[in-house]
């Protein structure tokens, strides 16, 4: 009997801020890798997670919310982002709400039709939604894009994901692996720790500080056995004003610790080993207007 050929395709991920974009993309690859909140634009960069089997790897790229209107330097790069992952996919995932299209949604699919990359939707959330309501949402996307597959999921409960997979599979082209098969991304350690301390900050924090801060990896310094038995990381979360600052270290630096305990807790899981991890907070003003700065935390 024939082998099935090998599949390996680039899959985008699209849609609106807090459609549920970095849940579905850790659901299908069972691994936290991308940072998730309840609060939308979360995702400031494209994120590479790569899935693979015996008979097909997907390389996916978590993107930030679609923004159809930027204010500074960070929203115009974060924009770029999401337009130049749309370029490179031979394949899009649109993860959205179950309700009727909206600009954003409609604004997506006339540039994936324009480009001529084929999309699969997936309808999220549909755990907090009746049966019947799904079925004009269907419709509406139809009347849109009459040939494209629509597959109602719930990436927090993992419901409809294995057919959403097998979807996604199907529709790659035939081709090998261009990954190793333990690779799970191409961003480094030091990136994903300044990802994890900014994730406790949009958990531990309300509706606004998170938004004006930032994360850098000032040093990252891996255990030698000798002089150091852990990791040691030190990082600088810079908010815009004073009082943001207060809010975040918290009264005897109680918030901030909280911030970095969780962070730290992530980082070991995920790196498998013990970390010493050392935060600080600053004021900066400008930083999200800064676009030399923005390049080098990886935003």
């Amino acid at each position: 009997m024939k082998a099935a050929p090998h599949r390996m395709g680039f899959v985008t991920i699209l849609g609106r801020p807090n459609a549920g974009k970095s849940t579905l993309l850790n659901t299908l690859l069972q691994e936290k890798l991308a940072i998730t909140s309840p609060r939308p634009q979360t995702t400031r960069q494209q994120l590479l997670g790569i899935l693979t089997h015996d008979d097909y790897q997907i390389v996916f790229w978590d993107t930030p919310g679609y923004m159809r209107r930027t204010r500074d330097a960070l929203d115009r790069r974060m924009l770029g982002h999401v337009q130049e992952a749309m370029l490179a996919a031979d394949l899009a995932l649109l993860v959205a709400e179950p309700r009727p299209p909206g600009e954003t949604e409609k604004s997506l699919l006339k540039a994936l039709a324009a480009e001529g990359t084929p999309a699969v939707l997936a309808l999220n959330k549909v755990d907090r939604v009746s049966k019947p309501h799904l079925l004009p949402v269907i419709q509406a996307y139809h009347e849109i894009a009459p040939s494209m597959e629509i597959v109602p999921i719930s990436a927090l409960n993992a419901d409809g994901t294995d057919l959403l997979l097998k979807l996604l599979v199907d529709r790659l082209p035939q081709r090998a692996a261009e990954y190793d098969a333990d690779e799970l991304t191409d961003r480094s350690e030091r990136f994903l720790a300044s990802e994890m301390v900014r994730e406790q900050l949009f958990r531990r924090f309300g509706q606004e500080v998170p938004y004006d801060t930032a994360v850098e990896v000032e040093e990252f310094l891996e255990a030698d056995g000798e002089e150091r038995t852990k990791d040691y990381i030190r990082v600088v979360i810079y908010v815009n004003r004073a009082s943001q600052r207060r809010i975040l270290i918290g009264k005897g630096g109680a918030a901030m610790k909280e911030v970095a305990t969780a962070a730290r807790l992530q980082m070991e899981d995920l790196f498998n080993r013990p970390i010493y991890l050392d935060v600080w907070v600053q004021v900066w003003t400008e930083w999200r207007d800064d676009p030399a700065f923005l390049e080098e935390v990886g935003y």
